[in-house]
């Protein structure tokens, strides 16, 4: 079992196990209005990161950090004190922001369920339609795209300004308008980029991005500016700016 569909695996049984928890007080003959106020003073997001089974499971996720670092291109060296200091940060937000995501839906679906009367299965099935897990998916992406641009962006310190890149990734329907003007606009510093895109050298097209700046050579892959301005004329995009 791969760590992303462990971890998803876990984040399902953990919400099974919380929301019996509350429906455990119902059988103990618990009031709706004791529950409900028991619900508004607990914290959700410190129960979820002490959960141990699902923290297991994050920990195990964390290999996809080093499995990310492994097939970046290298084109400068990091100290290992850098490194470790910029993957403990990215792996907390993510962490952090993982924990926000499911005590607001549970929170909130195990409130509006205790309130409308709904079954555990029904309050449950609320929760993941709420944060589904191909949603999980995404925000495991995103994270661990950040970090490859964040690893990016700190190599690009140690080489001079004027070093171009180029950006690179899919062009597809699915390409937003702004990476197709990125992708376009050939080699570009990171001050050219920067220009374009407020720290668009690390967060390039946004929240889900699929693209990433590589330095260009001519092992370069999936580096198409003819196929990004031909994506954009038959979509009608601008690529001005």
């Amino acid at each position: 079992m791969s760590e992303l569909v462990k971890f998803k695996k876990e984040y399902l049984l953990m919400v099974g196990r919380m929301t019996d928890q509350v429906f455990q007080l119902i059988k103990a003959g618990q009031t709706k209005d004791q529950i409900l106020d028991l619900l508004s003073k607990k914290d959700f997001k410190k129960v979820i990161l002490s959960d141990k089974e699902f923290k297991n499971a994050y920990n195990e996720l964390n290999g996809l950090y080093g499995k990310a670092l492994k097939n970046m291109d290298k084109f400068a060296d990091i100290s290992p004190n850098t490194l470790l200091a910029i993957t403990k940060m990215n792996q907390s937000q993510f962490f952090d922001k993982m924990a926000v995501d499911i005590a607001a839906s549970l929170k909130g679906n195990l409130t509006s369920g205790i309130l409308g009367g709904l079954s555990k299965n029904d309050i449950v099935n609320g929760v993941e339609a709420a944060l589904r897990p191909d949603q999980v998916d995404t925000l495991v992406t995103t994270a661990l795209s950040t970090y490859a641009a964040s690893i990016n962006s700190l190599m690009a310190d140690q080489l001079p300004k004027n070093v171009a890149y180029v950006y690179t990734g899919p062009v597809d329907k699915k390409t937003r308008p702004i990476c197709l003007q990125l992708m376009s606009s050939g080699q570009l510093t990171r001050d050219q980029i920067n220009g374009i895109v407020s720290n668009g050298f690390i967060e390039r097209g946004g929240y889900n991005c699929r693209h990433q700046w590589r330095l260009f050579t001519k092992q370069t892959q999936m580096f198409d500016p003819k196929g990004a301005k031909t994506e954009a004329k038959k979509r009608g995009v601008s690529l001005s700016g």
